[in-house]
């Protein structure tokens, strides 16, 4: 059937028995190919006629062997652009459907798709696994520029990722938040602050004090300088402050 297929042809069936395609093409009119080896055969060497096709629906024919051949060739193809027709009494090869008059069209567009669209294969990964190898720094996340440890240890900020920290009262933990978010802000990481504990006045306040690295209750007539500084970082407070209900 390859000869009948035009360039601009996107969707294509492929059959496992001329006379499938044959009834296929007269019930439906989609271009349709048979397989010139049999339903359970699929040369490599055959791979580069269908490339031209966004989609490939395999209709194979109606016992175990086929269906199986079916899932095999989906992914030599590409799941992403198969689907797949599910042998069954209401679901023969498409001949036995013409001859039964069913309605070829109306099989078709139930065919199953190939891929899951919650399952993924190494394969569909393969290449984001290669370029995450390629370009580890990239992929780091955001180093901060006050803690080198730190990014011994984290590799950097990335976006998607819970950090906890956790520590006894009194040992620093929000001093060092503050400086840890603070580096993390000037350098353009837009941060919103939940400080369920601390007001936020107090924050703010510990945060200036960190960003001017220098005490501004001695020197006030700084303030208004350091304070349109800090003002331009993407920085931002929740207003919830204690206890609060869950909803």
């Amino acid at each position: 059937g390859l000869p009948l297929i035009a360039r601009r042809d996107m969707e294509l069936v492929l059959t496992g028995w001329e006379l499938d395609a044959l009834a296929l093409h007269q019930a439906t009119g989609v271009a349709s190919l048979a397989l010139p080896r049999g339903a359970t055969c699929l040369p490599p060497a055959l791979l580069p006629y269908l490339e031209q096709f966004k989609r490939i629906t395999l209709w194979l024919g109606e016992d175990l062997r086929s269906w199986e051949a079916a899932k095999l060739f989906a992914r030599k193809l590409s799941l992403k652009r198969c689907s797949l027709v599910r042998p069954g009494d209401l679901q023969p090869r498409p001949l036995e459907a013409l001859n039964q008059g069913l309605n070829l069209t109306k099989i078709l567009r139930a065919a199953l798709p190939a891929s899951h669209k919650s399952i993924v294969s190494f394969r569909q990964l393969r290449e984001e696994v290669f370029g995450e190898l390629a370009n580890t720094e990239q992929v780091a996340g955001i180093k901060w520029a006050r803690f080198p440890e730190l990014n011994k240890l984290l590799k950097g900020h990335r976006r998607g990722e819970l950090t906890i920290f956790t520590g006894p009262t009194g040992s620093g933990k929000t001093t060092f938040i503050s400086e840890y978010a603070l580096d993390l802000c000037m350098q353009g990481v837009c941060t919103l602050w939940g400080s369920f504990e601390i007001n936020n006045v107090r924050l703010a306040k510990i945060m200036l004090t960190q960003f001017a690295t220098q005490r501004l209750e001695d020197q006030l007539e700084l303030y208004d300088e350091w304070a349109d500084r800090f003002e331009d970082l993407p920085l931002y407070f929740m207003t919830f402050h204690g206890q609060q209900n869950i909803k």
